[in-house]
This record gives C-alpha cells, sequence and structure tokens, in this order.
C-alpha cells in the first residue's frame, strides 16, 4: 500500500502556487504556454491552475502571439448536431490532438462536452458553427440565440420582424464575424445573416442582425427558383453560399449585399437529384462544389455564371472506397440520406471546414476528414454518427473560463 501510495504520489506532485516559483515570470510562461498544442483543452487546463495563469493566457498580448503563430485557423474541437435534438448530449468531441477516434470510454469522460446547451435550449436547432461561436434557432422559430460555448457566454435576440418574416417560410442563418477585426480583440461583436425563402413567391429576403446596434437591417429581396434548405452555409471570402432545394445554390455577398442563383453543373453523374451535392473550397480559389453517389466522388469548380446560366469544370474523380479503408468493413444498412432522394447513399459529406477545405466523410466504419485537394485524410470518429444527416463542425482556440472547463473536459 504504502509504495502504491509513494508511485501515485510520484505521478501526481502537489501543486505549487506559481508565485512560489519566483523565476517564471508572465514572459516566461507565455513562452511556455505558446509551446502547448493549440487545442482549447490544453489551455483549458493551464486556466484552471491559477489565476495568475488565466491571466496569461486570455491576455490580448497572448492571444495575438497565438494568433499569429498558428495562423487564421482554430483546431477542430468536435461536432455539434441536431439528431435526436431535445436531448442534452448534442456535441461530439474529437481527440485532443484533433486526431484521436471518438469512444465510449472517452465518451463517458467527456460527460461534460454534450451539456453546453442549457435545459431551455434543449429543443433549440442549430444553424451554423463559425470562429467559436453557434447559431441556434428556437422550435417556434421566432428567437435565435449565439452561444460562445468556450466563453460561456450567450446572447438571445428575436428573428426578423414580421410581416417581413414569417415562421412559415423556409429559412436558414449564418452567423459571422464583425464587419472588421479579429474575434479575438473584439469578442462581443459579431453579426447574423438570415435568410428567408417564401414557398408560394420563391423569393427570398436576406436580413442582417448587428449585434453593435441589436437591430436587423432587411438588406435585399431577390426571386429564386426554389427556397433554401438546411444545410450550413459556407464562407468564401467575402460570400456566403447556401443551398437551394432544388439543387442550386444562393450567394449573398456581405459588403455589396448582392444576391445570385447558381445553377449546379447539369451533368453531375446521371441524375442531379440521386447525388449528395456540397458546397467546397477548391484550392485554386472560386467555388468548388462534391457529388457524390455511391463511392464515386466528383469535384467541380465554377467557372463562370450568368444569369439563367453557370459554367463549372470537372477537375477530380475519386473512388472513396480505394481511397478509405472501407473494403474489409461489414456493411450494414446505411441511415437516410440527407437529400429527398429515395436511394442510401454509403458516403457523403456530413461538415465542411470551410478553413482548410476539408470535407468530413460519413462511411459506416467511422468518420473520415479528407482534404478535398489533396486527398490525404485521417480518422477522426468512429461509427458514432450512424443516423445522423448533417454535423456542425466547432473550432476554437482557446477556453480562458475555468468555468467552462466542462465544455472539453
Amino acid at each position: 500500500m504504502g509504495a502504491a501510495i509513494s508511485s501515485f504520489c510520484c505521478c501526481w506532485p502537489r501543486r505549487r502556487s506559481p508565485e512560489a516559483v519566483p523565476y517564471l515570470t508572465d514572459d516566461v510562461l507565455a513562452e511556455i504556454f505558446l509551446r502547448l498544442p493549440p487545442h482549447p483543452a490544453c489551455l483549458c487546463r493551464v486556466s484552471q491552475t491559477s489565476r495568475r495563469f488565466r491571466r496569461v493566457v486570455t491576455s490580448r498580448r497572448f492571444l495575438g502571439r497565438l494568433h499569429d503563430l498558428h495562423g487564421d485557423t482554430p483546431p477542430l474541437v468536435g461536432f455539434f448536431h441536431n439528431h435526436n435534438h431535445g436531448e442534452d448530449k448534442r456535441f461530439i468531441p474529437i481527440g485532443v490532438d484533433g486526431f484521436g477516434t471518438y469512444c465510449r470510454r472517452r465518451r463517458a469522460a467527456a460527460a461534460g462536452p454534450g451539456r453546453v446547451l442549457a435545459p431551455v435550449d434543449a429543443e433549440w436547432l442549430v444553424l451554423s458553427c463559425r470562429r467559436s461561436r453557434v447559431l441556434l434557432l428556437s422550435p417556434d422559430r421566432l428567437h435565435l440565440l449565439v452561444l460562445e460555448p468556450m466563453l460561456g457566454r450567450r446572447q438571445y435576440f428575436p428573428a426578423p420582424p414580421a410581416p417581413e418574416y414569417k415562421p412559415t417560410c423556409f429559412s436558414n442563418a449564418a452567423v459571422v464575424s464583425a464587419a472588421s477585426g479579429h474575434d479575438e480583440f473584439r469578442p462581443h461583436l459579431f453579426r447574423v445573416v438570415f435568410v428567408s425563402s417564401d414557398a408560394t413567391s420563391k423569393r427570398s429576403t436576406v436580413f442582417i442582425y448587428n449585434s453593435v446596434t441589436f437591430r436587423w437591417t432587411k438588406v435585399v429581396t431577390a426571386d429564386m427558383s426554389s427556397v433554401i434548405d438546411g444545410r450550413p452555409s459556407v464562407l468564401i471570402g467575402k460570400i456566403l453560399y447556401w443551398h437551394l432545394i432544388s439543387h442550386g445554390i444562393i450567394s449573398f455577398n456581405l459588403e455589396t449585399h448582392e444576391v445570385h442563383e447558381i445553377l449546379v453543373p447539369a451533368d453531375v453523374f446521371d441524375d442531379v437529384h440521386e447525388a449528395s451535392l456540397n458546397i467546397v473550397v477548391p484550392k485554386n480559389g472560386g467555388v468548388g462544389l462534391t457529388a457524390v453517389s455511391g463511392y464515386i466522388l466528383q469535384l467541380w469548380t465554377l467557372r463562370n455564371f450568368t444569369v439563367g446560366a453557370s459554367n463549372w469544370d470537372l477537375r477530380k474523380i475519386v473512388r472513396l472506397d480505394e481511397l478509405l479503408p472501407l473494403r474489409n468493413a461489414r456493411f450494414t444498412a446505411p441511415p437516410p440520406q440527407p437529400s429527398t432522394t429515395t436511394k442510401q447513399p454509403m458516403v457523403w459529406i456530413m461538415a465542411l471546414d470551410e478553413d482548410e477545405n476539408v470535407g468530413y466523410m460519413w462511411t459506416m466504419v467511422g468518420v473520415f476528414a479528407v482534404q478535398l485537394d489533396s486527398m490525404k485524410y485521417h480518422k477522426v470518429l468512429g461509427a458514432v454518427c450512424r443516423g445522423m444527416e448533417i454535423v456542425y463542425a466547432y473550432k476554437s482556440f482557446f477556453l480562458p473560463a475555468a468555468s467552462s472547463a466542462a465544455m472539453i473536459m
């Protein structure tokens, strides 16, 4: 027993106060913390050590250096989803290094991450995840919530006012950064772009909510061939893109407030309605589109478009059953496809990392992160997303408040 206690004490030394080590100045601590993996779980544990450590990792100087060191792309923390919404397990974390496989033992150890939604928000639908923020819509579709899980901050506000917006309309929304400045230095400022489509007239109206003025602004109305669907937006530069139910694409320029409809390639497979389509961000710039049918993936890029016409180039065709380790898997009946087709796909893209052009592909053996330019991949989750149509990739740099530690611990 004594040996066991001695061994335990060697593994877990008694915590010493940072003030008891005078040579560890704030600058030295910052240099040490900058060399930790940028995943929030690492800085979360640092922030819980003492008030001094928390002050160091949440200072503007440290965050600025962290931002410069790791670029503009925070690491993936996990996925939000709307599958069985109403339960408190709405968040699926990945490993600390960003490449771990999700397992039951890790899920039991990470009981907190699923409880990021308050009980009053359990029925709310996730619409968007971007830059440490999550946008949710109330069940009556009359209120919105911008949640910042890493900060424990939540901001409620009404949806665009009637009669312009009616709860019976098709709608979707996205949360984006403020008009200028990094989120790390202007943490309270954001914008929400809300698109409402009238099912009868096929007219789409765009509203913008500004967290500075706490007001909605109706910016533009345009005729479309269809209504907006429920898949998440993709931000490319200053332009937001959503899918239309008719397999078209709606684009909205955040600066000029111009709205356009882009037609998808007419010759995607034999029938465009049999393919699972997703907007992507090709390496050479512009707008890309993936089409997955069976195990075949096609990658298209948009050359140009005019009213009523779009020109696409087919850049790549990939056999996913040869790329991904799927051949030895015991296949069972897959969950329903997120489109209106009756065919059941074997693979589809559940989410997109618009910063890295990484598609998170659902397969029967797990979820793979596939870099769509190089086609390099790694497995991020086991078969825990079975039955889920869409997930929302959540990325963030840090967790400054110890009170929010349960988010990722």
